[in-house]
């Protein structure tokens, strides 16, 4: 069985029953190992002191005059969902005991029952709450420490990226933002914007490959009425609409060279010249580009040099496949929440795929896959079957991309045999790490921190009494 949280002896368990032998007879058996016990002689009365008190766990009869055990529970869950709930049924009332595990109790306990067995199913229970509150907790630190302006990482390049971000954006020095294709140089831009001083106003997103030339002039710049065919009347330009906020420019690399020698104008003078005006508008704008492109090669080399005050370049995913299974956890749940989905949780076969994966298309990449697995998985556990990218060629051909040096082939070589190793054996011991680390050889702490390295959360699996 998998390593759990050890049960609380400090939490507090309220007993529910209309019976003053049988909250003896509880409070007995429960004493010992848990002595923080309330008592109630009706759902009434468990209400009014759970509205005081905060219960971890709640042992009710099923059978009580006036509120009985399914309404108490229905009233728990919808004020309390985090509270534990075991009911208690007397013979012959096993169906009414389903129907209260329908309704979110835990587990249930058929009268007349054994010491022992009321034991053992309350540790399960405060040891399942244990891990619930776990999971809260590490889903806190996922937001409040491996995210940054709704950017999700956790890997040294990127905490790097975090801080070069934090240094910039309070000051109004253009950046230019590099990267491959899907590794979110939006996301970047906007961290930048929101961290900066012009947070409140508005940040502008223009595609600069998106619009011709001329289109492209006159939306950036504005046009004067007249100014060419279908110019009915004067129109402000994106520029001056973003005033006191940042524009980002996407593709700059692709923008024609006639708008390049305009914008440059606009940089140094922080003014615009609408098509066809005679007066020049003043601007104050935060300039913000990205480019997957050679600048020097497609930009004009004196725009460049505006351009690039501050320059960062964004990590493509390959270079750091640990931000892979956060990420990959991250859209699992914004498209199961999204599409309507039950709970939803990727297997160590699935983790194990995206690993050995290179993602050329990045993080965009990334989320697509995880979406159509997400969508075509019929069960709760995504596996390497709904992931279905292809695993990199175990040979690990060095010598035809990028060039690498021994460390980093080396590295690469072991990060691969690793993430492959910890996947069967955590496959073959059904997620127990203790059992994991006995047959690989190894101390469990070395195993868990080779887990962690390979990019795998602690299984999260328990078992459930039946």
């Amino acid at each position: 069985m998998p390593d759990l949280p050890s049960a609380d002896s400090n939490a507090t368990i309220l007993l529910v029953d209309d019976s003053e032998d049988v909250l003896d007879g509880l409070g007995a058996i429960l004493m010992q190992t848990y002595p923080r016990i309330m008592r109630a002689l009706s759902g009434e009365a468990a209400l009014e002191t759970m509205a005081s008190i905060a219960v971890d766990l709640v042992i009710t009869d099923l059978s009580m005059p006036g509120m009985d055990g399914i309404e108490l529970l229905r009233r728990i869950k919808e004020s309390w969902p985090e509270t534990m709930v075991i009911v208690i049924t007397g013979f012959g009332s096993i169906e009414t005991a389903v129907e209260a595990m329908r309704q979110g109790a835990y587990h249930y306990v058929a009268k007349p029952f054994r010491a022992e067995e009321i034991l053992i199913i309350v540790e399960y229970a405060l040891q399942r709450l244990s891990l619930e509150r776990e999971v809260q907790s590490l889903r806190r630190r996922l937001v409040d420490e491996d995210r940054f302006a709704g950017i999700i990482a956790k890997s040294p390049k990127m905490l790097a990226l975090f801080e070069f971000i934090r240094k910039v954006a309070p000051t109004d020095a253009p950046v230019l933002i590099r990267g491959e294709s899907g590794t979110g140089k939006e996301l970047v831009a906007r961290a930048v914007h929101s961290e900066s001083s012009r947070s409140k106003e508005r940040f502008l997103g223009i595609n600069a490959a998106a619009l011709p030339e001329q289109l492209l002039e006159a939306e950036l710049f504005g046009y004067r009425k007249g100014a060419f065919t279908g110019a009915q009347h004067d129109k402000e330009g994106l520029l001056s609409s973003a005033c006191g906020g940042s524009v980002f420019l996407d593709e700059i690399g692709r923008m024609p060279m006639s708008c390049q020698a305009k914008l440059l104008r606009a940089i140094e003078e922080r003014e615009v010249m609408p098509v066809g005006g005679l007066d020049a508008q003043e601007i104050d704008v935060r300039f913000i580009s990205a480019t997957n492109a050679d600048v020097l090669k497609d930009i004009r080399t004196d725009l460049y040099y505006r351009l690039s005050v501050m320059e960062v370049t964004i990590p493509p995913l390959r270079s750091r496949m640990e931000d892979v299974p956060m990420l990959a956890t991250h859209f699992a749940e914004e498209y199961r929440l999204r599409f309507n989905k039950g709970p939803m949780r990727l297997g160590a076969s699935a983790v194990a795929a995206l690993m050995e994966y290179d993602w050329p298309g990045n993080v965009r990449e990334l989320e697509n896959t995880i979406q159509r697995a997400v969508v075509m998985s019929p069960h709760e556990e995504i596996t390497a079957d709904d992931i279905g990218v292809r695993q990199r060629p175990q040979g690990h051909d060095f010598g035809g991309g990028a060039p690498v040096t021994y460390a980093e082939g080396k590295d690469r070589a072991l990060g691969s045999f690793q993430r492959q190793y910890v996947s069967a054996m955590l496959e073959r011991t059904g997620g127990n790490i203790s059992r994991a680390a006995r047959l690989s050889g190894i101390t469990r702490a070395a195993f868990y921190s080779i887990m962690k390295k390979a990019g795998f959360q602690r299984p999260s699996r328990y078992r459930r009494m039946s």
